[in-house]
């Protein structure tokens, strides 16, 4: 038996403004289904349990495609067909019709059901969209000695954007680096103070840092004089950024002249 479709009447049913789901297509060849361009790439360990799943339970959660021309483009459930397909195992896909591309409904149907991390999204921005700046943010990660994470990397190289507008921005692939000097400067800072401060590539620590780094009237010098002078007052305050911000405040206008202190970012700590 080949692939065969089993359409809906009615002309299906719509599942979101742009989707709707027109019936079902059994797949006996493998041959017909590709991934979407931008697909997460494959978790070896996620196929892997997911192989076991299927061994002993069957597949109960129909992966999603979008015929193309001969194929059927696979939008959302590739590990489900990558396991499948090593469990020699036919599937049955939910058939759908965009009125969008295929890249949107990829990206709707993830941030909704959460599946994909940030590193997906930085693949998709790269592969799919061929946007520079993911390639940029790609490298800033792959490349630095250290062990930030790109959560807090795209946030720090786009310190200017609102949090919420950031987020949608990079899970469409049309993220911006606007504040690449600051973010340069965070990232140097950290560096040069981590003998100091042992956790300073945490994510709440740099999110504490940018703040500082992009007051105006901040220096780097002073806050490494600082953390020299006075060990006992670093701590770390874990996944508070604010509480990491009042620390450095701390450190950085404890026991200095009056010209010298200078409240960072946007909390007014204690001297």
């Amino acid at each position: 038996m080949k692939n065969k479709e089993m359409l809906w009447k009615n002309n299906g049913v719509k599942i979101h403004p742009k989707i709707k789901i027109v019936g079902q297509v059994y797949i006996n060849d493998y041959g017909e289904l590709e991934a979407a361009l931008g697909q997460r790439d494959l978790d070896p360990m996620g196929v892997g349990q997911l192989r076991g799943s299927i061994s002993e339970f069957g597949l109960c959660s129909c992966p999603i495609v979008v015929k193309e021309k001969s194929k059927y483009v696979v939008v959302d459930g590739w590990h489900r067909v990558a396991s499948a397909r090593k469990e020699e195992t036919d599937i049955i896909c939910t058939l759908i019709e965009p009125q969008c591309s295929i890249n949107e409904v990829m990206i709707i149907l993830n941030t909704t059901q959460r599946n994909w991390k940030l590193e997906a999204y930085l693949n998709n921005g790269i592969v799919y969209h061929k946007n520079p700046d993911y390639t940029v943010l790609n490298e800033i990660y792959k490349g630095n000695d250290n062990s930030a994470s790109l959560g807090v990397l795209y946030e720090i190289y786009s310190h200017d954007t609102k949090a919420s507008k950031r987020k949608e921005l990079f899970e469409r692939g049309v993220y911006k680096i606007t504040s690449k000097p600051i973010g340069d400067k965070t990232l140097r800072c950290a560096a040069e103070i981590n003998k100091y401060v042992p956790f300073s590539y945490k994510s709440n620590f740099l999110r504490a840092l940018v703040k500082c780094v992009s007051k105006k009237g901040f220096k780097r010098s002073h806050l490494i004089n600082q953390l020299k002078k006075y060990p006992a007052h670093i701590v770390d305050s874990g996944d508070s950024s604010a509480l990491t911000l009042n620390m450095l405040n701390k450190v950085y206008n404890n026991c200095c002249l009056e010209e010298e202190q200078l409240y960072l970012g946007d909390h007014k700590g204690g001297k």
